[in-house]
């Protein structure tokens, strides 16, 4: 089975709003054993949406469309799918029922613009969106045997609780859907490049159902397998058996699995160790304390830390002897590893991290050029550092620092010290 997905909306064209529906929805359908095989963004355009519709129904099975359908002018999704069925517009009683209770919910009269979203196309199959006015619609045609269209509306939220409850049961119902199982590999210090050439039988030697993808991010690497067929149990064989001969070419490289960054598997990691954490961060500027406080759970691991960006700071607030900053200077080995051992104390922590370093644009001397950086991990066993020489703009080098942290804290955290 092939889906295609139209998110249609002028202000996804013009980068007003971040198409998130497109991820969210490939993602969904993915882990139900349905295959997305093209995803197309398009204006408000009537136009438009007739010719990507004929093209998207002539590749897939099923084509899942999102935006347009609310009341006012710029809204011409419904109208259009009308007029491609050869249908006509009629108020549906049961929509008409879901906008008067949403409408009253939120304490309003019922308008007539807001009847207007009750109308559906009469050869559709209306799907009530409990949490919006504006209903999903079904359809199906004998111009094309046995294939669906799915409109429904734009908004997140809205779009993500019809295509659980709804439009995916309804999908693996209509149609004879398949297995697909997925499995990430995160991978640490090794450019992309680099790593093809080293995994390169491993990967000439994948099953033909395998495919194998390189999801690059700055200081990370993300493998991720995709076997599709008709037996999970299968597939998921197959897929460990890949995952085990991996390790003996790029073993040293991999951080960990089934995970989608790196700060999920520390997270993971902590907490199933009960092991504590704390940071001291400067060029990083709080960015690995961000990133693990955005996950759910932190509380339970996450003692805390300390953005230490002024000399002064990393003395008072880290326990920094002055003479190391006057001998050594901010960027240096001596520092980062007084930075990492003081807050751990500080803080009470198992373990702690620290960074410091060049993230430029400007700052950097013939010594310690721009992407110069120190990283360092504490435990109760010593304070281990390395030297980071790091390429890009700021944000990347930044970037880069944190995933190298992150790998760095969880070598050591696996290696039980």
């Amino acid at each position: 089975m092939r889906i295609s997905i139209l998110n249609i909306g002028d202000e996804l064209l013009i980068g007003q709003v971040v198409n998130t529906n497109a991820s969210k929805m490939s993602q969904m359908l993915t882990q139900a054993g349905m295959a997305v095989g093209s995803v197309f963004t398009i204006g408000d355009n009537a136009e438009d949406i007739r010719n990507y519709l004929h093209h998207c129904l002539n590749v897939s099975d099923a084509v899942l469309i999102t935006g347009g359908l609310g009341p006012t002018k710029d809204d011409i999704t419904k109208k259009t799918l009308c007029d491609f069925f050869g249908s006509e517009l009629y108020e549906n009683e049961e929509a008409l029922e879901n906008v008067r209770r949403i409408v009253a919910a939120h304490g309003r009269e019922l308008t007539d613009i807001n009847r207007l979203q009750a109308w559906v196309p009469r050869c559709c199959t209306m799907i009530n969106n409990v949490l919006g006015t504006a209903p999903c619609m079904w359809f199906e045609t004998d111009d094309h045997p046995s294939k669906v269209v799915v409109s429904l509306p734009g908004v997140p939220f809205e779009m993500i609780n019809l295509m659980e409850t709804e439009i995916v049961p309804r999908l693996k119902k209509h149609f004879e859907v398949g297995a697909i199982v997925n499995k990430n590999i995160l991978l640490q210090g090794i450019g992309e490049s680099f790593l093809s050439d080293l995994i390169e039988p491993w990967e000439l030697a994948l099953p033909q159902n395998i495919r194998l993808a390189y999801l690059p991010q700055p200081g990370l690497m993300k493998l991720r397998l995709t076997a599709r067929g008709n037996d999970s149990a299968k597939l998921q064989s197959q897929i460990n058996e890949a995952v085990t001969g991996l390790y003996p070419l790029a073993g040293q490289y991999i951080a960990g699995e089934d995970a989608e960054s790196l700060p999920e598997l520390v997270a993971r990691t902590m907490a199933a160790s009960g092991r504590t954490l704390a940071t001291a961060e400067s060029c990083t500027g709080g960015s690995i304390a961000s990133k693990l406080t955005a996950l759910a759970g932190a509380s339970e691991y996450f003692r805390g830390g300390v953005v230490a960006y002024s000399n002064e700071v990393k003395e008072c607030a880290l326990g920094v002897s002055h003479e190391t900053l006057v001998r050594h200077g901010a960027v240096s080995e001596e520092t980062v590893r007084e930075m990492a051992a003081g807050v751990r104390v500080r803080l009470g922590a198992d373990y702690a991290v620290a960074t410091t370093g060049v993230a430029g644009p400007g700052g950097g001397t013939p010594e310690k050029p721009v992407g110069t950086v120190w990283i360092a991990v504490a435990s109760a066993a010593g304070v281990t550092t390395e030297l980071l020489h790091l390429t890009g703009r700021r944000a990347q080098i930044v970037e880069r620092t944190c995933n190298a942290v992150f790998a760095a804290l969880l070598r050591l955290a696996n290696s039980g010290k």
